[in-house]
């Protein structure tokens, strides 16, 4: 009898072991948008909050004809506020937009209350329909993210990915 149960708590044992070590199915294309939607623009926050780049250099340009780093994170911003309003199926003026954002203030707290603004409201209805179009939206973010880390480089602070985790 306890050699029956030994061996059958060792099948069950050995069971879980397997199930737990099978492969999960890959994610649908809606968790990936959703996925790649949320850590891309959680990444584009980090750097608007990251004090290691220092608030006077965020009006820093690569070329006269650019964006400054204020910029980048406020076209950012713009961007996810006019995907919310497509996915409500609303009219969005981005040069309007574009134009209303020279006039606001010029520091990280503005800049980070907006963006923290339009990723609140962006995500949910991304969960509810991340549709393809998206996929070529977050292709022109990434853009923009890849300018802010050239950025950082360029201006002799590593940007917060890149920074050893503690």
């Amino acid at each position: 009898m306890k050699a029956c149960l030994l061996s059958t708590a060792l099948v069950l044992g050995l069971a879980s072991s397997v199930a737990a070590q099978a492969p999960q199915p890959p994610p649908t294309y809606e968790a990936a948008v959703l996925r790649t939607w949320k850590a891309l623009h959680d990444k584009i926050l980090v750097m608007a909050k990251d004090t290691q780049f220092p608030e006077s250099k965020l009006g820093w340009k690569p070329h006269p004809d650019s964006r400054s780093m204020m910029d980048e994170f406020r076209h950012v911003t713009i961007g996810l506020r006019m995907t919310s309003a497509v996915a409500r199926g609303e009219k969005f003026d981005f040069e309007a937009e574009e134009k209303a954002a020279a006039a606001k203030p010029k520091t990280r707290a503005s800049v980070v209350g907006e963006m923290e603004a339009a990723i609140a409201e962006s995500y949910p209805l991304v969960e509810k329909s991340p549709s393809p179009r998206l996929v070529g939206w977050l292709d022109h973010q990434g853009e923009h993210y890849g300018k802010l880390v050239t950025a950082y480089r360029v201006n002799g602070v590593v940007p917060p990915i890149s920074r050893p985790k503690s």
